[in-house]
Parts: C-alpha cells; sequence; structure tokens
C-alpha cells in the first residue's frame, strides 16, 4: 500500500530501512564480503546472509542464527 512521502518521515521502519541502506548500500550493488554468503536457510526458509563461523567449517545463518 503506497503512502505520502509526508507520512513516511516519521515512520521507524523507515528510518530503519534508510540507515540499512546508508549502512549496507543496495542489496545488488556489490558481493558479499569474504567469509559470507547469500544463499536460501534450510531452517528458517529465508534468503539470508550465511557468516563462515572462526574455525572455518560452519556458516552460521543471521537471519535465525542456526548453523549450516
Amino acid at each position: 500500500m503506497s503512502q505520502p512521502a509526508e507520512a513516511l518521515q516519521d515512520d521507524l521502519l523507515y528510518k530503519r530501512y534508510l540507515q540499512a541502506l546508508a549502512r549496507h548500500g543496495e542489496p545488488e550493488q556489490k558481493q558479499p564480503s569474504p567469509g559470507h554468503v547469500i544463499r536460501y536457510c534450510h531452517t528458517c526458509g529465508q534468503r539470508a546472509m550465511f557468516r563462515l563461523d572462526p574455525e572455518g567449517t560452519w556458516y552460521e545463518c543471521l537471519h535465525c542464527k542456526h548453523y549450516d
């Protein structure tokens, strides 16, 4: 559902979205940093970023925090 731009200026979710864009950039702009991959999680079913654990053997889903 669309909203006028003036109504979004005070919306907390919209502010967080803008902060995330400023911090991480557009999703299609770049590849994940080394030690990270983007794929589907078998546990939560979300397309999420996975981080390689410090031992380098398992990837942790940054959405649900399960290891895969």
